[in-house]
């Protein structure tokens, strides 16, 4: 009996963007090296090339960078720092 490779079919753009949309830090890689098998079963100049190299480089960005999300200032008003020795006397 012998094993039988699954190869999983190229998916469209949309369902390739809500695979790669939903990625979050810690799950990009899994998916960059899903879209890379993607990538690699398709000839070198194949139209949908490009798309699968950002798609690939943006999730290696997001694996090493993570998500910052829009960045806006806290809206909690400023509080003094403590001294070394209120730090240890506080609470919790």
């Amino acid at each position: 009996m012998s094993v039988v490779e699954h190869q999983s079919p190229i998916p469209s753009e949309d369902e390739l963007l809500q695979a790669v949309g939903a990625a979050t830090p810690h799950f990009a890689l899994q998916i960059r090296d899903r879209v890379a098998q993607y990538a690699a079963s398709l000839p070198p100049d194949h139209p949908r090339q490009p798309e699968l190299a950002a798609h690939i480089e943006n999730l290696e960005r997001l694996a090493i960078m993570g998500e910052h999300g829009d960045e806006h200032p806290p809206d909690l008003p400023e509080r003094p720092s403590l001294t070394p020795r209120e730090a240890l006397q506080a609470p919790g």
